[in-house]
């Protein structure tokens, strides 16, 4: 398969410096939402026992915690490698980068995305990027990914962020 095809972090290069780094974690109001569900496993559970319910309330809601946390895909940009997620690409297959805010991103992400594209969407994150994929062994065109900093990951790629259509 081809370069842009999901891998292990194992396999990515470690040798490179880091040029972008970020984790697509929840945003705070998925954290409001994480606690309300601990409440309401206390609520569930109080009329039975109380320390029960305190237990299982904080467990549970914990566990959510983590497992969101956990489960947040890393975007990292090195001299050598791109990773989005679970995807993996050396550089020279990175092209051109656009960046997409507001109503442009649901439309990059929705109508006007190519089915054969790598898609990596959190509903927390809105701006989106979309990165070219050069290599002509990969019918992937391009990766859709949600950034909260699109531009400065278009410029960790050497894409002027101003030149996508709706910068």
């Amino acid at each position: 398969m081809s370069d842009s095809v999901a891998r292990g972090h194992d396999d990515a290069p470690t040798s490179s410096a880091v040029r972008y780094h970020e984790k697509l974690v929840p945003s705070p109001g998925v954290w409001v939402l994480v606690a309300l569900f601990g409440l309401a496993c206390f609520a569930v559970g109080a009329p039975i026992s109380i320390p029960v319910a305190i237990l299982v309330a904080v467990v549970l809601a914990a566990g959510l915690g983590v497992l969101l946390w956990a489960l947040a895909p890393v975007l990292e940009v090195t001299d050598e490698s791109l990773q989005v997620g679970r995807a993996h690409i050396e550089r020279e297959f990175v092209g051109e980068v656009e960046v997409f805010r507001g109503e442009s991103a649901r439309v990059a992400a929705g109508p006007e995305a190519d089915g054969r594209a790598f898609m990596n969407f959190r509903p927390w994150v809105s701006p989106i990027a979309r990165i070219q994929i050069t290599d002509p062994a990969d019918p992937t065109p391009y990766w859709l990914t949600n950034s909260r900093r699109p531009e400065e990951l278009a410029r960790a790629l050497g894409a002027d962020p101003l030149d996508g259509p709706a910068a």
